[in-house]
């Protein structure tokens, strides 16, 4: 059967088929209707016309039954008798209705009917019913009889006139007719019914018939092909075709899905041939030992998986980036074939330069041949695959076959390279490693003997490293040493010989007063050269560190302009300083180094200027938050070539030995450190004979102090401002002010350096101040004793005590006393600590180190108040307490300390948690804590925990909790760690000393 495509599903093909056999069932069945319908009809007109000639039948038979009613109810007279005459005369006038309402009755047999009813009607009332109304019930016999017989005559004689024959007779006629006519149509339909249904047993038939080829031939016959593929397909026959993969329903959608499971099927076979294949390759492999080996396997494994009659191994020598011969399988050597080929010679050098797989298929006759032991042959196709390790060429495979390949052999060309690759690579790993080993082997051996020859050296550069450090301890105590024995004579001298410039008792002539001149101007500057040395020595040990505060930008500007307009006046040297007015008032930076830079700079700018100008631009860098400072000269400029070392130690544009200009050298190098050390930068532009311009960019910070909590966060504002530093380059009045009290104030000065001694004396002397000395700390502590003093000048390097010692004796005499610290070495930020507890005024040997000594005693003497005294006596509105400030800032400590000691206040002072804890062991009665947060090594909650677990009355010390942080949840967290009360920074100074007072007064 036709099995062309058609575009209908098995159901609506199943459907057209049914539909069609319902048609031919419905066709016939419809004509059988018809026929059956004809057959009714025709069986109906038949009963129809048979019952007509019954009807008339029964008409004749009533009226004749009436006849002999009437006749006998004639004779008998009788109501029985009459009453049979009247049911006669109702089955007959109920027989004429029936006749009349026949419907086979056509216009001429209904005129006859009607004709007869007519007869019957007028028989009934002419003739009948005057006969019964002639003779009653009382009538005679006779006259009966006679009535009889004359109605028997009369009626014989009159019946053609009455009868209606006529009619009775084309009636009957008519309807034997039509019934005639009738049988004869109903006995046509009968046959004709007959034969239709036949017929339509034939085309039913003949259409299931049709109909069972068709869905076999459509359906059965498909599935049963596709049911036979599907089992030849289960038992692996991979051969099979699949039909029907054009049908256009379920059994080509079932064909092609079928052809889809072929396919896997076929494909998983050769996917598990072609494992199996490389599995049996890489075993073969693997096994090896050498190169010569491994590619031995590697061929006679694959040659027989590829068909191949022979198989040579290229490998590529690297160094001489060639490809040798390496080995074969099946291979005869030709003496015109070459064992090497370069990359891109021949097939073998163009398959490695491409690096991608050729096949040959139309070998030349004069190619390889394969040689058997009787015959030899050329290949039908050569194949030639690159074998590659991660983008590097290992070598190339060639194979020589009789046969195409098939997707099997082409899928192991494919994969082959890859499997046989790694393997080569980890082989020659292994022997490249155990090469290697030998080699590391022969080496170690001499590695052991300079491992000795190396420990000596190493125990030579372990004593060198330690008689470095050794040399640099000993530098560094050099320095300390030096700052103090010569700071503490030059001091001494400039002191003595500023008084004999000064000449206030006029006692000494021109030249004496111009040599005391020259020998403070020569102190000065050796004074300035220490200085330099120990800061530069400093900066490059990392351990100078900076200060940075609040700075008012117009004190800098007036100090720059007391201290270089007389120096720029005098040279004759124009100089300028301009500000900008949009600058802020103040700005945050360590102010002593900034003016170091700047006095340097400007310093300079007047010393290599010997006309012109010196202008000095302060500005701000709003982009970069920065200040700016520029210092420009016309003076003698820098050369081009000096320009990059200008910053570097000891180096200066003119270093001869007819230079025009001293100096050290050190001032740019230290200038530019301490820039960088501000995190900034100092820069240079000049012209050599034209002038230079240097310009300073430091932050400018927030302007503010801040209170912080640790070194690492400090962005808070302060408890209040810091007390403005007394500048290292500050000019004091040349006339210093006197102090004109009711009596003379008293000052003690320890200090062990005669020198010194005597230059304090005739300072604070001329002042109107009784200055009484002591060489030690004895001494001292007995004068205390015996005398009244109004302050005190105290060096911190005496020879039976230290100054620290001194003040803690002074503090347990009860010696309310202000101090003036004053020391020629620097001291350690521990150290300024502990001074603090003790006073705020910390005075350091240098050039006009006396003037602010003279300025800080006279202000003590003015406003004793202003001082922090080492134990005060309650006062009014002052707080007779002892309290323990615990800060890691000594910015906050400065400036919190100052508040409370002016309060009366006994401080005590903790940098972190560790050192509160020993404060508190060895001062059992102090009576509040006050508790930063944030801090190194012990935090303010984990000090507050330790304290809170010490019985006795530390349970119950007041402890109140200092933070950066104002939300809820941190002021709960200090409460739980132990706080009685919370504050947040900045600090509310009145607020602070009321919650003092209420905590102190509620506690112990």
């Amino acid at each position: 059967m036709n099995t062309r495509s058609v575009n209908f599903s098995l159901g609506l093909q199943l459907g057209l088929v049914m539909l069609s056999f319902l048609l031919v069932v419905a066709t016939v069945s419809s004509l059988g209707y018809v026929g059956m319908q004809r057959l009714s009809d025709a069986q109906n007109r038949v009963r129809d016309l048979t019952a007509g000639l019954t009807a008339i039948e029964a008409v004749e038979r009533a009226m004749l039954a009436r006849e002999l009613s009437l006749a006998e109810s004639l004779a008998l007279g009788t109501e029985a008798s009459r009453a049979h005459f009247e049911s006669e005369n109702r089955e007959t006038v109920t027989a004429l209705e029936t006749l009349l309402r026949l419907p086979v009755l056509d216009p001429q047999a209904l005129s006859d009917a009607i004709a007869i009813q007519v007869a019957s009607t007028s028989w009934l009332n002419l003739k009948a019913r005057p006969l019964l109304a002639q003779f009653q019930e009382n009538a005679t016999g006779d006259e009966r009889a006679a009535a009889l017989t004359s109605y028997l005559a009369t009626n014989e004689s009159e019946r053609p006139d009455l009868w209606p024959t006529e009619a009775f007779a084309r009636l009957e006629g008519l309807i034997l007719r039509l019934l005639t006519d009738a049988r004869g149509q109903r006995d046509g339909a009968l046959e004709w019914l007959r034969w239709a249904t036949a017929l339509a047993a034939i085309v039913v038939i003949s259409a299931a018939i049709l109909a069972y080829v068709i869905l076999f031939y459509r359906m059965g016959v498909p599935l049963g092909r596709l049911a036979n593929t599907m089992e030849r397909l289960a038992n692996d026959d991979r051969s099979v075709k699949v039909p029907f993969q054009h049908r256009r329903d379920e059994i080509g959608a079932m064909s092609r899905a079928l052809l889809i499971f072929r396919n896997i099927a076929v494909a998983r076979d050769e996917d598990l041939q072609v494992k199996k294949s490389l599995t049996e390759l890489s075993l073969n492999v693997q096994k090896q030992k050498t190169l010569k080996d491994f590619a031995d396997a590697a061929l006679q494994t694959l040659a027989p998986q590829l068909g191949a009659s022979v198989g040579v191994f290229f490998a590529f020598d690297e160094r001489s980036e060639r490809l040798k011969l390496f080995a074969s399988y099946g291979y005869s050597a030709h003496e015109n074939v070459p064992t090497g080929f370069a990359l891109g010679e021949g097939l073998v050098g163009q398959c490695g330069l491409e690096r991608k797989t050729l096949f040959v298929s139309s070998v030349p006759d004069s190619y390889l041949k394969v040689v058997s032991g009787t015959d030899e042959a050329k290949p039908e196709l050569v194949l030639l695959v690159p074998v590659i390790v991660q983008d590097r060429l290992i070598g190339v495979l060639e194979f020589a076959t009789f046969e195409a390949f098939d997707i099997i052999r082409h899928r192991i060309v494919d994969e082959a390279p890859s499997v046989v690759a790694l393997p080569l690579e980890n082989l020659r790993r292994i022997l490249r490693t155990r090469e290697l080993l030998e080699q590391s082997q022969s080496q170690t051996q001499e590695l052991q003997a300079a491992e000795e020859e190396l420990r000596a050296q190493q125990d030579e550069l372990q004593a060198t490293n330690d008689e470095l450090e050794r040399t640099n301890q000993y530098k560094s105590r050099f320095l300390a040493n030096m700052s103090h024995e010569l700071r503490t004579p030059l001091n001494s001298m400039l002191i003595l010989a500023q008084d004999m410039a000064e000449n206030a008792e006029g006692n000494l002539d021109a030249e004496q007063v111009e040599a005391a001149t020259v020998i403070h101007a020569s102190g000065v500057s050796l004074l300035r050269l220490i200085n330099d040395i120990l800061d530069l020595s400093k900066i490059e040990a990392g351990k100078l560190d900076t200060n940075r505060e609040v700075m008012s930008l117009s004190t800098f500007c007036q100090m720059l302009e007391r201290t270089f307009r007389p120096v720029a006046e005098q040279k004759d040297v124009r100089f300028e300083l301009q500000r900008d007015a949009s600058m802020p008032a103040t700005i945050f930076t360590d102010i002593g180094k900034l003016e170091q830079i700047a006095i340097n700079l400007i310093g300079n700018a007047l010393k290599f200027t010997p006309r012109g100008s010196v202008r000095v631009a302060i500005s701000g860098l709003a982009e970069l938050d920065a200040l700016s400072v520029v210092v420009t000269d016309t003076g003698i400029g820098i050369p081009a070539d000096k320009l990059d070392t200008i910053f570097l130690p000891f180096e200066q544009v003119d270093a001869s030995t007819r230079r025009q200009y001293g100096g050290t050298g050190l001032g740019l190098a230290i200038s530019s450190q301490l820039a960088t050390l501000l995190d900034g930068e100092l820069t240079v532009e000049s012209v050599e004979g034209q002038g230079a311009s240097f310009r300073l960019i430091i932050p400018m910070g927030s302007g503010m102090v801040p209170l912080t909590s640790s070194g690492h966060a400090k962005t808070e504002e302060p408890v209040m401002p810091m007390l403005a530093r007394a500048d290292a380059g500050r000019q004091v009045l040349r006339d210093p002010i006197r102090i004109k009290p009711d009596k003379a104030h008293a000052v003690l000065v320890i200090e062990d350096d005669a020198g010194t001694q005597m230059a304090i004396s005739q300072l604070l002397s001329r002042a109107g101040i009784d200055v009484t000395s002591a060489m030690t700390g004895e001494i001292a502590l007995d004068l205390t004793e015996r005398h009244e003093f109004d302050c005190l000048i105290l060096d911190i390097g005496l020879p039976d005590v230290s100054g620290f010692e001194m003040l803690d004796l002074l503090s347990r005499n009860g010696k309310n006393l202000p101090v003036v610290i004053y020391s020629a070495r620097d001291l350690l930020p521990e150290e300024v600590l502990r001074l603090r507890e003790h006073t705020d005024s910390i005075i350091l040997k240098g050039e006009h180190s006396h003037k602010r000594l003279l300025e800080e005693v006279e202000q003590f003497l003015q406003e004793p108040q202003r001082s922090v005294v080492v134990a005060p006596k309650p006062a009014p509105e002052t707080m007779a307490l002892k309290l323990l400030l615990v800060d890691d800032d000594m910015r906050n400590i400065y400036a919190l300390a100052k508040v409370l000691r002016a309060k009366g206040i006994e401080v005590l002072l903790a940098q972190d948690g560790i050192k509160a804890l020993a404060e508190l062991d060895a001062n059992p009665d102090v009576q509040i804590v006050l508790m930063d947060m944030m801090m190194p090594n012990m935090d303010g909650y984990e000090a507050m925990a330790e304290i809170r677990k010490r019985d006795g009355p530390w349970a119950t010390l007041p402890i109140i909790a200092l933070t950066a942080k104002a939300m809820k949840e941190d002021r709960d967290k200090c409460i739980a760690a132990g706080a009685s009360d919370y504050l947040t920074k900045p600090v509310d100074v009145p607020r602070l000393l009321a919650m003092i007072s209420e905590q102190v007064g509620n506690g112990r």
